[in-house]
């Protein structure tokens, strides 16, 4: 638990197995801090490393939080609900397996995930596809690996489906060996999407071992966006992903919990049940606190794909086109424009634009304004820069630009994604 528990005040939020070494569980606490520092509540942390039912008996006992947001890692280890008694709890993509069906929870739209990445792997026209995950069970991996299938099923192509599950971390390298001859086994310029980052490492590094390249014989995508620790600098930069708001997650959880310390103020005092100074202080938050509520689970969409060297060239050997993608990456947020990229190069402008299309699938600007919105992201959803510095620091010429861009892309204007992460 983490040191100040005993001195700060305020109400508290419980973050019951935080790991800090890991990318999305910091973010995670980064939303759920956003949320509870406008109210003036404090989030407290019980580390993985040291989460256990007793060590959960002692953190209640000592914090008596307004509620905990939990990690949900595995069913068989996982703190189960009833463990947490009258204090509400809020899981991250909680199983649906037996004794987990009515956990509350915040997920991800996993449907919108695989879509993303379809789109993503579509865009070069290969001749195959494949979906592949470690795991074979979890509600999550499921539906991802169901809605890919389906968006291969409308496209009229094939997709087959291969898991590699290990029970523990002593049957990984066995996972590995089987890995390798179903990647060489792969049709060429075959796309490949993988249920999560630790699938797409893994089948990377399989690729790799089988002796496929990207992107000339084969194309991935993974999904969550999450930096391995320690990071793992050739994987992180190879591998495409799906982005996920794990800082909208978090802030989802806290706001979660808020609604269902409102709706238990409003049964006890319905009923006139008053027990344990506790309630006083889930009471007093309620009343600063007018939070309508919602249906559970709370579902947060994908962010964008972060375009890396396993689709950008979708399989063509057009290595002047994957030196522009690696330029559009360093450089687009400091300004540059399709007649400067073009300029670098022997031809027409016109004719560059041809090639670059295509091998990507899409257009220069296309990925000129993708790497954009993702650092405009970013700064929205971690900073309090006004707009317009967001928009020039992202590269953007003018606000209304941004704006407009922004609007259409993600589907809501940059200060309501900005209100809605705050």
């Amino acid at each position: 638990m983490t040191p100040n528990a005993k001195t700060a005040g305020g109400p508290a939020i419980l973050y019951v197995d935080f790991s800090p070494g890991l990318d999305s569980n910091r973010r995670r606490l980064d939303g759920m801090r956003r949320y509870a520092a406008a109210r003036g509540w404090r989030v407290e942390t019980l580390d993985h490393a040291d989460c256990s039912p007793a060590a959960l008996r002692n953190a209640l006992a000592k914090l008596r939080p307004i509620g905990c947001a939990a990690e949900c890692w595995c069913p068989g280890t996982t703190l189960r609900p009833r463990l947490f008694g009258r204090v509400p709890v809020v899981y991250f993509s909680p199983s649906d397996r037996p004794g987990w069906r009515n956990a509350r929870g915040v997920t991800c739209d996993e449907a919108a995930v695989a879509r993303m990445a379809f789109e993503e792997l579509s865009a070069g026209n290969p001749p195959s596809y494949a979906v592949m995950s470690c795991w074979k069970r979890e509600r999550w991996a499921r539906e991802r690996i169901d809605a890919f299938r389906e968006c291969c099923r409308k496209a009229g192509a094939e997709c087959k489906v291969a898991y590699f599950t290990a029970k523990s971390a002593k049957e990984c390298p066995a996972r590995f060996k089987r890995m390798v001859p179903w990647a060489a086994a792969l049709p060429p310029h075959c796309a490949v999407f993988a249920v999560n980052d630790c699938c797409a490492r893994c089948a990377a590094k399989a690729m790799a071992a089988a002796g496929r390249s990207f992107p000339r014989t084969v194309t991935l995508v993974g999904a969550d966006g999450v930096v391995p620790q320690p990071p793992d600098k050739e994987v992180v930069e190879t591998v495409s992903t799906v982005r996920l708001d794990f800082e909208y997650a978090g802030y989802l959880a806290a706001k979660a919990i808020m609604e269902i310390a409102n709706k238990d103020c409003d049964k006890r005092q319905a009923t006139g049940d008053r027990r344990g100074s506790r309630m006083s202080n889930v009471e007093n938050a309620c009343r600063k606190s007018q939070v309508a509520c919602s249906e559970f689970p709370f579902i947060f969409p994908p962010l964008i794909v972060d375009r890396r060297k396993s689709t950008r060239g979708y399989g063509r050997r057009e290595p002047r086109i994957l030196e522009a993608m690696e330029m559009i990456r360093r450089e687009a947020c400091d300004g540059l424009t399709v007649a400067t990229l073009a300029a670098r190069f022997p031809g027409t402008r016109r004719l560059f634009d041809m090639r670059f299309r295509e091998a990507a699938g899409h257009s220069a600007l296309d990925e000129i304004i993708n790497v954009r919105l993702a650092r405009a992201m970013e700064l929205l959803a971690g900073t309090d820069l006004p707009i317009a510095a967001v928009a020039n620091f992202s590269g953007f010429k003018t606000e209304l630009e941004f704006w407009k861009l922004f609007s259409k892309r993600v589907g809501m204007p940059p200060l309501g994604f900005r209100n809605a992460r705050r």
